[in-house]
């Protein structure tokens, strides 16, 4: 496997970084998550419309760029890093939910308006017993002939509260789960946004009672989904530590006490020095799941490599996120405990990705299943 980026992917990030530097500057992502939406639609439609962000793995005929998953997961990088309140991530999950399950007719329907920022798209597979949306699955769906309804809860759904289309886990009277179609003014849908750890990530509940869906496609097994998932939320979080680092390191150097820098002190050095290399760590797990999901997405074929790696990248990325954000806030001293710091809005994604799709030892405890452990 070929292990680096090229020089137009490093282009590409580094013009990324610009433009939300630009345009979506942490002050305004402050402003946008005490929205309604909890995103800033003007910003959504350039990330859409300007850079062809949603659609960039998507496939041309759908009105994508057909680039792959690096460049999506350099996207969540940088979102990561900048905290950028956009629905980015929940459509990019969908959509491939709906490239890897979806009949060609749901594709059809479904992809376009994904690609150009039209359709807002987002999965909803978390239930306060099924923390990953596989397993224990209690929404059900119930056939009468041609007509499907689904009931159940779901909890955590990424800008659920708005979304034009939530695609929901569920099993059916076969036993057997698949995702469903729903879109956002279906009859018997309740969407409630919740108070969530995460002040720059819109998350709600989900009721259905008997609401009307269509099946995505047959049914299947959603664990390589869930393998995706991780990936990404690892590179999410990659670039949350990395803005953590800065923000210290920054801070150590320009702060001075007894006429020296802050930066100077063992017990500040030795701390951001540990913080590195929590990233280093979580940055060469995270790149390697990247392109092993790139791989496998490209030629249309699970491997066991995305098995192993990405519960892998998902807990080191965790545990270098909670780390670093946590000691950012320390390193800031009686600052970072204020609201007007940014540190705090790290600190809080982190620990909410942390425990999105399950703890670090839960993903640990995935890969020691899937290794016979």
């Amino acid at each position: 496997m070929h292990f680096a980026y090229d020089t137009d992917q490093d282009d590409f990030r580094s013009s990324l970084r610009r433009f939300l530097a630009d345009k979506a500057p942490l002050s305004a992502v402050r402003t946008a998550a005490e929205s309604e939406r909890g995103y800033d639609a003007d910003l959504w439609k350039q990330m859409s419309t300007q850079l062809g962000l949603p659609g960039l793995h998507l496939p041309e005929e759908h009105g994508g760029s057909g680039t792959g998953l690096l460049e999506p997961a350099i996207v969540m990088e940088e979102t990561g890093r900048a905290l950028t309140a956009s629905p980015y991530a929940a459509c990019l999950l969908a959509s491939l939910a709906v490239l890897r399950y979806g009949t060609s007719e749901a594709q059809a329907e479904l992809l376009p308006g994904i690609a150009a920022g039209d359709t807002i798209a987002t999965l909803a597979m978390t239930e306060p017993a099924s923390a990953a949306g596989v397993a224990g699955l209690r929404t059900t769906a119930l056939s009468r002939g041609d007509d499907v309804t689904l009931t159940g809860v779901k909890t955590l759904v990424e800008h659920g509260h708005t979304a034009d289309v939530l695609l929901v886990s569920a099993t059916g009277g076969d036993g057997g789960t698949r995702l469903y179609v729903v879109r956002g003014d279906a009859a018997g849908l309740t969407r409630t946004r919740l108070q969530a750890l995460d002040l720059t990530r819109p998350v709600a509940e989900v009721r259905l009672d008997a609401t009307p869906a269509v099946p995505l496609g047959e049914v299947a097994d959603l664990a390589p989904l869930v393998d995706l998932w991780c990936t990404l939320l690892a590179a999410e979080m990659v670039g949350g530590t990395a803005a953590c680092l800065d923000m210290a390191v920054a801070y150590a150097k320009d702060r001075h006490q007894f006429n020296r820098p802050i930066g100077s002190f063992q017990a500040v050095k030795h701390r951001c020095a540990e913080m590195l290399v929590a990233l280093d760590g979580a940055r060469a797990a995270a790149q390697y799941a990247a392109f092993a999901a790139d791989q496998a997405f490209t030629s249309g074929q699970d491997g066991p490599e995305l098995e192993t790696v990405a519960p892998l990248a998902k807990a080191e990325a965790s545990e270098a996120y909670t780390f670093a954000a946590g000691w950012t806030i320390q390193v800031l001293g009686g600052i970072g405990f204020t609201w007007e710091q940014d540190a705090h809005l790290y600190f809080r994604r982190a620990w909410a990705d942390s425990a999105l799709l399950g703890t670090p030892a839960a993903q640990r405890a995935r890969l020691a299943d899937r290794l016979g452990l």
